[in-house]
């Protein structure tokens, strides 16, 4: 039996998944905590699959994930060249790096209000303030990338007479690609944070509205059906970068000592 659930370790998330439920039905059902507060688990999840047949539903799933995947492949397409110039030539880090630590601290938050008098609260707002707030972590990634090459590779390059473009695509972009997947990971993460978070503080679509309404008209089955939402959707978020993942970096991973 030990052997059977070793090398089938899904067993685990699943047995804890279904520990976790029977904790959340049993605790509001008997009376441990108040059920108008926590309702049970059966109560949410039957909500959580009526909302899939609710036709108003879909528009606002697709609004949010146009709006957290705009927002963050606009930021990949900026940051990933600016970062690998800027740890390749010091004068294009010294032109940039004081704006970027000076933006770095401010929280995410902060701008929505900024971009709402710029943009108005539609989509280009939301998309606006995904970008600035993945913008930088991709970009230091790509840095940092860039900064860890060895600096053997890049003069053996210079010798064999290569162009700095050739250098680039050969040498400088496949031995900074996984500080960049890296950086592309926590900032996907941070992208449905961010934009999510918008859409509950200035929206009138998206999920994240839906949540907010929920909990202004008392519906708490409804307020943690749409929570439950929201982790399914990073949960995507997630998995579909992993696939692209192991594609782009299957050579890194076979490379590495431990692979989970």
């Amino acid at each position: 039996m030990k052997t059977f659930a070793l090398n089938r370790p899904w067993l685990l998330g699943i047995a804890t998944g279904i520990l976790f439920l029977t904790g959340w039905q049993l605790t509001p059902t008997m009376g441990l905590i108040d059920a108008q507060l926590v309702p049970p688990a059966t109560t949410v999840l039957n909500r959580f699959l009526q909302q899939w047949l609710d036709p108003t539903f879909y528009p606002d799933l697709l609004i949010t994930v146009l709006r957290v995947a705009g927002g963050f492949l606009l930021a990949a397409a900026v940051a990933i060249p600016l970062g690998l110039a800027m740890g390749y030539w010091q004068s294009v880090h010294r032109m940039f790096g004081l704006t970027i630590e000076t933006i770095r601290p401010v929280p995410a938050s902060a701008l929505v209000p900024i971009a709402a008098a710029m943009f108005g609260i539609g989509n280009l707002m939301h998309i606006s303030v995904v970008f600035l707030a993945t913008v930088v972590p991709i970009l230091l990634a790509s840095l940092d990338g860039v900064r860890n090459v060895d600096p053997i590779l890049i003069s053996t390059a210079r010798t064999f007479k290569r162009t700095t473009p050739d250098i680039f695509r050969t040498v400088l972009l496949p031995a900074a690609l996984p500080h960049i997947v890296t950086g592309l990971r926590i900032s996907i993460a941070i992208a449905l944070v961010v934009g999510i978070s918008s859409e509950m503080i200035m929206s009138a679509e998206g999920l994240g509205r839906r949540v907010v309404y929920a909990q202004r008209m008392l519906r708490v089955p409804e307020l943690y059906a749409g929570v439950i939402t929201l982790a399914l959707l990073g949960y995507g978020f997630n998995r579909t970068f992993l696939l692209l993942e192991n594609r782009i970096l299957g050579w890194h991973r076979q490379a590495m000592a431990k692979n989970w």
